[in-house]
């Protein structure tokens, strides 16, 4: 990630004095599949992080937002709850493999975790993931189509994994509607 992007989320989150928001609804609707260590990439003020902690799981939250992580471990200490908010350039921060009983990817592409993704979960863990498609263009929250999933990709980079759950197309969230691909995936005993 360059200075300019961890620059734009540290604004972002400057005033964050907690974590805001409800959970994605696509991971509360599959919540029951998780538990136990989960990673959470691209953490934010930690709404997901939160959400599963509170469901028992002990939670790792990687983002690069030193400020989102403080909002979030601030909410984690007032509450108890088991999360480990980690500061972190995904681009260059190796994830450990077989580790984790579940991950997550909520709203953030960067495709150089397909498989890191996959090799971090013990086998027969879970990955929650849920990020934008190429249509969201036309409503304009996502301004550059690197970051926006091509049709059928999301599926086509967990191919190693046995997918439970793939939804694509203009889909209902804790929000409003959006263009998105959302998956839910059990890693297989031996993935490439």
């Amino acid at each position: 990630m360059t200075s300019d992007d961890r620059r734009r989320w540290e604004a972002r989150y400057a005033e964050a004095r907690a974590a805001t928001g409800a959970p994605s609804a696509f991971l509360a609707r599959h919540a029951e599949l998780i538990h136990g260590r989960v990673l959470d990439v691209a953490a934010g003020t930690g709404r997901n992080a939160l959400f599963l902690a509170r469901r028992g799981a002990i939670v790792d939250a990687f983002d690069i937002s030193l400020n989102g992580l403080r909002a979030l471990q601030a909410a984690a200490r007032s509450e108890c709850l088991p999360i480990r908010p980690v500061q972190a350039d995904l681009e260059h921060f190796p994830l450990p493999a077989n580790l984790y009983d579940a991950a997550i990817n909520i709203r953030y592409l960067q495709r150089s975790l397909f498989g890191p993704l996959q090799r971090c979960i013990k086998p027969g863990g879970v990955i929650v993931f849920e990020t934008f498609l190429i249509d969201h263009l036309a409503v304009g929250h996502v301004t550059n189509p690197a970051f926006l999933l091509e049709h059928g990709e999301l599926r086509r980079a967990f191919t190693n994994c046995d997918v439970l759950v793939y939804e694509e197309g203009k889909l209902d969230t804790e929000d409003a509607p959006a263009h998105l691909a959302r998956l839910v995936a059990r890693r297989r005993a031996h993935v490439d």
